[in-house]
């Protein structure tokens, strides 16, 4: 069954007359004609009770009816889907981020972006980097924003910001009042620490080893919500971003430039929506630009 039939279908049953229903539809009597024996044949059944002033679908015409409607609302909704993704100001975006981004950055890119453009749909999903970069390889997200920098060519990924790396703490710590600290300073010092999934526990790691530091790890966490909250009670210290300041943790500076760079990644094997695409602009242009003048 075509899907032009079923909307010659739909007017003849309103219409109930062959000529005023072909003249509607802009078709001769003889395509309409044919079209609804079309539809019969491939029915197996007569659709319409032929009486001498008009048709009238019978209940075979009816059961075909009601499922041509419903098909052609599921079209009309494919349709305004399509066209939504196709309309860069009213489209939907689908983000993976670090949770740790999902306190400060996140909010800040989305809430920006939407009062240029309040029609935008985001869904958001925040977890660790390798899960972040699994979703973007999947394409269940569009773009990801994560740190460090992913080693992979598929993966296009550029900088965006940056935050100090800094030790840890409970008030009261001997460490507590110490202005900055070095990496040869830790040597010794056992750490609470993310797994080794996360993006923030491989550059802490990364951190060490450049100063040829092997930390002890006396724990390991899934959550950096969680991490905070251990060093916030004494069970130990942390290497933490200096965006996660909260109350009973003091966070002491690390020296020789310990940063994570955050970044904003695509996947260089998908093709993305116009929606997608000029949100990626907006944030590696317009967004980067705005922070640096």
């Amino acid at each position: 069954m075509r899907i032009d039939e079923l909307a010659y279908l739909r007017a003849l049953a309103e219409d109930g007359h062959v000529p005023y229903a072909a003249e509607a539809l802009g078709i001769s009597q003889s395509t309409l004609t044919r079209a609804i024996g079309r539809l019969e044949a491939d029915a197996g059944v007569e659709l319409f009770d032929r009486h001498r002033s008009r048709l009238e679908l019978n209940r075979y015409g009816e059961i075909l009816l009601v499922h041509a409607l419903r098909a052609q609302t599921e079209l009309d909704n494919a349709q305004s889907r399509i066209d939504e993704l196709r309309d860069p100001s009213a489209g939907l975006v689908s983000i993976a981020y670090v949770s740790s981004l999902g306190g400060w950055l996140i909010p800040r890119i989305v809430s920006e972006y939407r009062q240029l453009l309040p029609d935008i749909r985001f869904v958001l999903d925040g977890g660790k980097a390798d899960s972040v970069l699994d979703a973007l390889r999947s394409g269940s997200a569009d773009v990801a924003f994560l740190s460090p920098e992913p080693r992979d060519p598929d993966i296009e990924w550029r900088p965006l910001t940056s935050e100090r790396l800094a030790l840890g703490v409970p008030v009261g710590h001997p460490l507590a009042d110490r202005t900055s600290l070095a990496a040869s300073d830790l040597e010794q010092t056992e750490f609470l620490a993310m797994t080794t999934d996360s993006g923030l526990r491989q550059i802490a790691d990364a951190y060490f080893a450049r100063h040829g530091v092997v930390p002890r790890v006396a724990m390991e966490v899934s959550e950096l919500s969680t991490l905070r909250g251990l060093v916030r009670a004494g069970v130990g210290i942390a290497v933490l971003p200096d965006s996660t300041s909260m109350e009973g943790v003091v966070l002491v500076p690390l020296d020789d430039e310990a940063v994570r760079v955050i970044g904003v990644a695509t996947s260089r094997a998908r093709a993305v929506s116009p929606a997608v695409e000029q949100f990626v602009r907006f944030v590696r242009e317009e967004w980067v630009s705005a922070r640096i003048h």
